[in-house]
């Protein structure tokens, strides 16, 4: 009976023993960046830093940076994480993580070697720039989901109070828009604006295309409320009327 405990208390010791002896912090690091990276040529890499072990097969880190064609997207700091064990048993190497991004939660799970789903809950607007790159850009707080599969990302989201400022592309009126929510796609170099909706007091728009080594293709699409347009509204867009209350402007 004594043996029979022993070896009981053994076990998780020896576990234990290896997590923290037989396991390289440095090679768990690596195998969560891979997770998010991706293998061959991919565009979308990761950066931990600060990266050490934990109890019972926990993980700690300062940060997580993640860059899509080596554009800043966004950095989620306190780490922490486990390696779920449900997936081992199935020997499916794969992290539990959560932390924070911009004042929001942040909370996912990276499957090696290039799987993942990383779901955020109000962050700050500013604290995803690579959503300034397709054009948003100012204040709000942004809940969404990032799907990881091979060298493709789908990402989708919300702001349900967004405050615009400014855009890297040209969007009549953009002050007027309060509400935007979307998806787009990232393969390669390819980014694919499924759709991204915004919605105000001046009227509805919504963004399509793609953008392709850096290059953009898209249109804008514009169903505004004329009676609130002032008359410089409207005569800026007046040159890009499709019919009555429909305008698209091309934006490259």
């Amino acid at each position: 009976m004594k043996k029979i405990l022993y070896i009981v208390l053994a076990v998780p010791v020896f576990i234990i023993l290896v997590w923290f002896f037989a396991v390289p912090g440095e090679l768990l690091r690596e195998k969560m960046e891979e997770a998010i990276s991706g293998a061959g040529e991919g565009n979308i890499s990761a950066s931990i830093k600060g990266f050490k072990k934990g109890l019972f097969f926990s993980i700690h880190a300062d940060s997580l940076d993640l860059a899509i064609d080596k554009t800043p997207t966004l950095k989620i700091t306190d780490v922490t994480g486990y390696i779920d064990l449900r997936q081992l048993i199935k020997l499916q190497l794969a992290f539990s993580i959560e932390g924070k991004l911009g004042g929001g939660n942040i909370t996912g799970l990276l499957k090696y070697p290039s799987e993942g789903e990383i779901k955020l809950e109000k962050a700050e607007l500013n604290a995803v720039p690579y959503l300034a790159e397709i054009g948003i850009k100012g204040g709000g707080h942004l809940s969404g989901e990032i799907r990881l599969k091979d060298n493709n990302a789908r990402l989708t989201f919300q702001i349900p109070d967004l405050a615009a400022r400014e855009a890297s592309v040209m969007i009549p009126f953009l002050e007027s828009f309060h509400k935007a929510q979307g998806a787009f796609s990232i393969n390669g170099n390819n980014v694919k604006i499924d759709s991204i909706s915004l919605e105000g007091e001046k009227g509805y728009a919504r963004l399509k295309g793609d953008i392709t080594n850096g290059e953009k293709n898209l249109n804008l699409e514009l169903m505004p409320s004329m009676d609130k347009l002032n008359s410089l509204e409207s005569m800026l867009i007046g040159k890009y009327i499709v019919s009555p209350g429909y305008y698209i402007v091309p934006i490259k």
